[in-house]
């Protein structure tokens, strides 16, 4: 195989990266209920909850929200018990792989890295 002109097929069970989604109208899934933590083995998750204002309703869907949350990816065995446990199913393990690094610090991924990019719902409209 020519790597990276030819890529290799992920099987259907790949646990790539993780990822925070979004709901339908852009607001963040998570609720900072603390499931995904508890479940995972290798204490990998960490969170800090808050609660919205009124001014926030366009970002989070429920009063509550997490304000951190961070994933250390040093820790994580990717088991994808963060994934399951979730009730909102606002944690998925489909991202790409975990790029390579120097610094430990970098392998700390933070809501800056992990909650999906908003998008535009009116530009979908017009294309």
């Amino acid at each position: 195989m020519k790597y990276p002109e030819e890529v290799r097929p992920y099987s259907k069970n790949f646990r790539g990266q993780h990822s925070l989604k979004r709901d339908e109208q852009g607001r963040e899934r998570c609720t900072a209920c603390g499931l995904c933590a508890l479940s995972c083995p290798a204490e990998a998750i960490t969170m800090t909850s808050a609660e919205r204002t009124k001014s926030e309703e366009h970002l989070y869907r429920e009063e509550k929200y997490a304000a951190v949350y961070e994933i250390n990816m040093l820790r994580c065995i990717f088991c994808g018990l963060c994934e399951e446990a979730c009730p909102k199913e606002a944690i998925y393990l489909d991202g790409p792989h975990v790029t390579a690094d120097y610094l430990r610090k970098d392998f700390i991924y933070g809501k800056d890295k992990l909650v999906e990019p908003k998008f535009d719902i009116t530009k979908l409209a017009k294309d």
